[in-house]
Parts: structure tokens; sequence; C-alpha cells
């Protein structure tokens, strides 16, 4: 450096520059730095964007998409961090940056401890309950705003109300939304507007915002006592701080939270053209209801007239006269039917009669007892027959079996002196007495001796 200075150089922007970047990115490739994470954005499809900070000076941060897989730990506001990386010159803007290969957290910062702090004591208070957040009304007459008068977000917030509703009613009261007196005046603004509204004119709707920022940007909206005015204000509040993805504690005590000012302008009326075409709609269908009414009730009118003219007395005499002349020629064929009938039953009865006099019934079942007569002798004449049959036919069959058809043949049956049957030697002693049946008589004989085949 020393060198140059003396050859008393005159450099190009493009070549300083160079120069800055190549100094910069080889003596500071591989570094650390500590700090809390502030604006931090991570919409952003190439990466994440923040700035780490202390309380001299900030530095900006970049994560490219390719290095997000290497951040371990949930990267939040006012988080405590050490960041890994290098400084980076981009030579078009003269801007350095830092690039940020990874992450390690070691706590978080004050304000974000104060933050939670608050917004934990406000919820256990009920400032948060939905139960008692108030509906914002769809067409306010007149709607306040309480912001900057400095700033671009006033001017956006008229642009769009009165582009949706040109004849909108606004009364803005004036607030610093940044620096250390921002929140008292947003308190004092907020109830300013809920006293003229008491006094002067009512006000529907406040709406309280400002633009984004860092966490330090956006404080005066995580005040205890912005919280508190919102809160006590009788006039339901919008709460349009910021970016959408920064939450404050308004936010969360308001009665609505809108993600942008102009979203808020978006939200608190609808668009009157709109509103235009939708009145003439249901003007068109008020009149194409009224004329359908209108038809139907002169059809109804129509069908009054026919109906008083079938009711005339004239028209109701000669409608009983058809009527009774009907029932006159019913009750004629009714009675004519009445009269076949009995005839029919009579005739019936008569055959009834006849069939059920006692000479018919006695001569019917004398007839049935002597067919019950004849029946029953052919039956006990065919059962004789029958039992004769197998009589004779036992007969043989017993003949046939009869020992004494056997004795016949020569063949006798001997006895003992107990009577009976003697079928083997071993039943006799010598000297016993033994009687012999034969076919024509018996025979008394004594065992001389015994002797086995």
């Amino acid at each position: 450096m020393e060198d140059i200075q003396k050859n008393n150089l005159v450099f190009t922007v493009s070549e300083l520059s160079r120069l800055i970047k190549s100094a910069l990115e080889d003596n500071f490739y591989n570094i650390k730095v500590k700090g809390e994470v502030s604006g931090l954005k991570t919409n952003y499809a190439s990466g994440y964007y923040f700035d780490i900070k202390d309380e001299f000076a900030k530095l900006k941060c970049i994560i490219f998409k390719s290095d997000l897989r290497k951040i371990k730990c949930d990267l939040k506001e006012g988080m405590s961090v050490t960041v890994y990386g290098r400084l980076n010159l981009y030579e078009p803007r003269g801007e350095y940056s830092f690039i940020v290969s990874e992450i390690e957290p070691f706590g978080y910062g004050e304000l974000y401890v104060m933050f939670e702090r608050l917004k934990e004591k406000l919820k256990q208070e009920g400032l948060f309950e939905e139960s008692r957040k108030r509906a914002i009304p769809f067409l306010p007459e007149t709607i306040g705003i309480v912001t900057s008068k400095s700033g671009a977000v006033l001017h956006d917030m008229l642009k769009i109300i009165f582009n949706r509703f040109n004849n909108a009613s606004v009364i803005f009261a004036n607030a610093s939304v940044q620096g250390r007196n921002s929140a008292p005046e947003i308190a004092g603004a907020i109830e300013l507007l809920n006293a003229y509204s008491e006094r002067e004119r009512k006000i529907d709707v406040i709406i309280v915002g400002r633009g984004g920022g860092s966490i330090e940007d956006l404080w005066s909206f995580n005040e205890e006592i912005t919280a508190r005015a919102i809160y006590n204000s009788k006039i339901p509040v919008i709460s349009a701080v910021g970016h959408e993805t920064d939450f404050t504690i308004a936010d969360f005590v308001a009665d609505r939270r809108a993600s942008t000012p102009s979203n808020a302008a978006e939200i608190v009326i609808p668009v009157k053209s709109e509103l235009v075409r939708r009145v003439e709609s249901l003007d068109e269908r008020l009149q194409a209801a009224i004329y359908k009414i209108i038809s139907n009730k002169k059809s109804s009118i129509s069908r009054l007239i026919q109906n008083i003219e079938k009711v005339s007395p004239q028209r109701i005499i000669e409608n009983k006269k058809i009527r009774i002349n009907d029932l006159l020629e019913n009750m004629h064929e009714i009675i004519a039917g009445k009269v076949n009938l009995l005839n029919i039953n009579i005739s019936h009865l008569r055959k009834r009669l006849f069939l059920k006099n006692p000479l018919n019934i006695l001569k019917d079942r004398r007839l049935h007892v002597n067919g019950l007569s004849e029946k029953l002798e052919k039956y006990t004449l065919t059962r004789i027959l029958n039992y004769k049959s197998r009589i004779t036919a036992e007969q043989k069959t017993l003949n046939s079996l009869s020992p004494y058809n056997v004795l016949k043949r020569g063949y006798s049956i001997a006895f003992n002196e107990q009577n009976n049957v003697v079928s083997s030697v071993s039943q006799v002693k010598e000297n016993e007495n033994l009687k012999l049946l034969l076919s024509d008589g018996s025979l008394k004989t004594k065992v001389i001796s015994a002797e086995k085949s």
C-alpha cells in the first residue's frame, strides 16, 4: 500500500474495487463473527438475509440457498449467534457483506428476551383473548390512521383506500413510529382518536402501523404502553406493522392483524366499484323478484275471479242439482245391487236348508252306514281267509318239525327216572330204569351196560 501511495497512481473505480475485494476476501476468508440477529428475512428463494449487530455496528449477512441445509438451528429475530464464513465485496455497488456457511447459536438477545417476557405477561392478563376481539366494520364511514406523516406508509395506505373507495373519510393522527418517544406518541394518538370519536365525529376503525425494519425499528410496537392503548381503545384496531414475517406485541393485542400496511388498507374498506356492481346486481335481482311477485299476484287475481264465478249462487244451485241427480242414480244402483245380493243369499240359504233337512241327512247317513257295513263284512271275510291260510301253513311247518314224525321212522326217545331226555350214555348208570317213547307207545327197560361209541 505504501508503494501505491508513493507512485501516486490514479485508479479507476473498477480497479480500486477489485483491489479492495482481493484484500478483503483474501484476508477475511474463514472467520467467526459474534452478534445478534436483526432484520431477518427468510422469504427469498435465493436464501436468508439478515444483519448481525452489537451496540456499535451492523454487518450484513447472507446465507445462500445451497448452504441452508448446513444450518442446524432455527434462526430467529434477536437470537445471539456466532457466524462462520467469509467477507465478500459486491463491486457494482461497492458493498461488502458476510457470506455465512455455518451458524452456532449461544442465546437470545436482550430485546428478544424483553419481547417474550412482555408477551407472556400480557397473555396472562388476557389481552390476547380472541373472545374480546371485535369484528372490523364491513363499510366504515370514517377510518382513523396512526402512523408517521413523514413515511411512505401513510401515502401508500391513503392511495389504496381512495382507489378502492374515492369518497372514503380518513382522520389521521401523527406519531413517531421509531425512536425513544415513539411508543408514548403512538399510544397518545390512539387515545386522541378515541376522544375525537366521542366528542366530534364517530370513527369506526383505526389502523396503527408502519413499514418494515429490524426488531429495533419496530420496537415501539412491542412496548407495553402501545399494547395497553390498543387494548383500551373503544374503537376496533387493525395492527399493520412491518412485513408479513414481522410479529409484534401490537399484532397480538389488536382486533385484527394485517400482514402489511397496504394489506390493512385493503382489509379496512371494500372496493367501491365492486360494491356498485353488487348493488346493481342486487337491484336487477330485486326488480326481477318484484316483477315475478306482480306476475304471480296477477295470476292469483285471475284465479280468484274465476273462483268467484264458480261460487256464484246460480252456479252453486246448478252444481247441487247435478250432485243430487248423481246421488239419486248412485242410490238406485246401490239399492238394485243390494236386492240382487239378497236374492242370491236367499237362493244359497234355500240350498243350505235343503241340505240340512233331517230326512235327507238320515237318508245320507243310512247309505253311509250300509256302505260301511259292506266294507266291514268284506274286510272281516278277507282277514279270516288270511288267518286260515296262515294257520294251515304254520301247521304244515309244525308237523314237519314234530319229533313224533321222526319216531314213525323207527326212532325212539329215552327218558330217565327224573323224566329227562337222555341224549348221552354219560347221563345213565348200570341197572338204571329208562322209559323209551315210540311212535305208538312206550317201553320200560333197564340199563345193562353203557358203551360210548
